[in-house]
């Protein structure tokens, strides 16, 4: 008689399905036990991570979660961990180096025999980094490389909002590039273009603090927020940024010796009621602005 193969149990039969699926799929893969420890990884989930089978097998996988991920996987394993079924969620795993990579990653729970997790990560590292070029594409200005007026109407309601709240004084400060459209006549508008973003250039030189911005507000036109500035510190700013533009020289552009610019400025400040809204605050600098060129230019005028 010839002899029989023993037959494989079905727990037997469910592991070696799950180790070729495991190993034939494209998306990177992790299988956990209910303790937490890794039971099985293919070659893609190491790649992601960086690791190879001696590092991660028989790790626990909360090594690779950061918070608040990390704990709520642990309650999970420590209570029902049927519950950590999920769809695919964006978060953040470590990778080699205690690198942070941010995935998408679901979780299944397998009812077999020996119960587990199952863990599908897919790297959305590069959509994330599309994603915010994007969205500085959309708050720039494109030649001066400021924000540009949508993000600085954004940015000036926000710490409005929180310096008015803590009882902060906030100041806004209107530039405009004196007899500009004579200097694009004259020289051109690559010249002018070029003028614009030096012009963007002291402007961004002179800002106190990294929690202050600066903006393209149109044209010629330039804006800056000061959170947290009285009138007497955004006019020190106001002065600097005057001081900076008159001194601009333009033969590194081809252009003459004498060639020089100015900016008239207007200001205006809250700290304790001046104002009722950030627009009114901002409509007080621009008539501020507005005075100081009729008045003659090349100076800063405060609102009243």
């Amino acid at each position: 008689m010839s002899a029989i193969a023993p037959v494989k149990s079905p727990a037997a039969n469910d592991n070696d399905l799950l180790t070729t699926l495991l190993t034939q799929m494209q998306e990177a893969m992790v299988q956990v036990d209910l303790h937490g420890q890794v039971i099985r990884a293919n070659s893609a989930a190491l790649a992601l991570l960086g690791v190879n089978d001696e590092e991660l097998i028989g790790q626990s996988w909360l090594n690779w979660l950061t918070p608040p991920w990390q704990e709520q996987f642990r309650q999970g394993l420590g209570s029902n961990p049927r519950t950590l079924s999920h769809a695919p969620a964006e978060m953040l795993v470590r990778q080699e180096g205690d690198l942070l990579l941010p995935v998408m990653l679901s979780v299944s729970y397998l009812a077999t025999e020996y119960p587990s997790l199952v863990l599908t990560l897919q790297d959305i590292s590069h959509h994330k980094a599309e994603l915010a070029a994007l969205q500085k594409m959309a708050a720039t200005d494109y030649l001066t490389g400021l924000a540009n007026r949508r993000t600085f109407m954004q940015f000036l309601d926000q710490q409005w909002d929180s310096c008015t709240k803590k009882k902060y004084p906030i100041s806004v400060i209107m530039i405009d590039v004196d007899y500009f459209k004579l200097f694009n006549d004259q020289f051109g508008h690559l010249q002018g273009d070029e003028c614009l973003k030096r012009v963007a250039a002291e402007i961004t030189r002179a800002l106190p603090n990294k929690d202050c911005l600066a903006a393209r507000y149109g044209g010629e036109e330039f804006a800056v927020v000061l959170p947290r500035c009285n009138q007497e510190m955004a006019q020190t700013v106001a002065n600097v940024i005057r001081r900076h533009i008159n001194n601009l020289c333009f033969t590194q552009q081809g252009l003459a010796d004498e060639v020089q610019i100015s900016v008239s400025q207007g200001l205006a400040a809250e700290f304790s009621g001046q104002f009722r809204t950030a627009d009114a605050m901002l409509f007080a600098a621009d008539t501020a602005l507005y005075r100081a060129k009729t008045e003659g230019r090349d100076r800063i005028n405060m609102s009243c």
